[in-house]
């Protein structure tokens, strides 16, 4: 296990210590579905705001619920694999790399998570730094800041989708 792994909670899903990545204002990093004793521990860790990257088969409401009850904000972001049938449509988007970067020129601390693979939340994130206008060469190195999970499970043409999801979404 490495460092970044263990600081994103893979052991037991509740972290330790968080990675962050500085963007604009705030920081962000990335996690597994938290679990119902790590609410606490995160705002401890200096989490503000969970973005669930989930579909409302994947229990979202749950973590919206905790989240809420422990005294976090709560942005859901509910897309499926860009290779399932059912692609969410890019305009919804767009405004959650909107959405997300907002939160983070407001000093936003956000702990982006789907499930336990991290894939979702990692080309989520891609994109996002893509939007915010950061080279994919440095967008992939702030990936790998995460562990290996985060970079090394995406494909080329899964960084390619997600680079210009990043490009194609309008600043807001």
């Amino acid at each position: 296990m490495t460092k970044n792994e263990f600081a994103n909670g893979i052991e037991d899903n509740v972290p330790q210590a968080i990675a962050w990545f500085s963007l604009k204002a705030g920081k962000i990093c990335l996690g597994k579905k938290p679990i119902a004793n790590a609410y606490d521990k995160l705002k401890m860790l200096g989490v503000t705001h969970i973005a669930t990257v989930q579909t409302g088969e994947e229990n979202a409401p749950e973590v919206r619920d905790a989240a809420l009850n422990s005294g976090l904000e709560w942005l859901w972001v509910p897309y499926s694999h860009p290779s399932s049938p059912s692609l969410t449509d890019d305009v919804y988007l767009h405004q959650y790399l909107n959405e997300l970067s907002k939160m983070l020129s407001e000093g936003a601390n956000i702990y982006l998570h789907c499930d336990g693979s991290q894939h979702r939340c990692s080309l989520l994130f891609y994109a996002l730094c893509h939007y915010l206008g950061i080279p994919s060469n440095s967008a992939y190195n702030a990936l790998h800041s995460f562990g290996r999970n985060a970079a090394n499970g995406l494909s080329r043409a899964e960084l390619t989708w997600a680079a210009k999801l990043g490009h194609a979404a309008p600043k807001l």
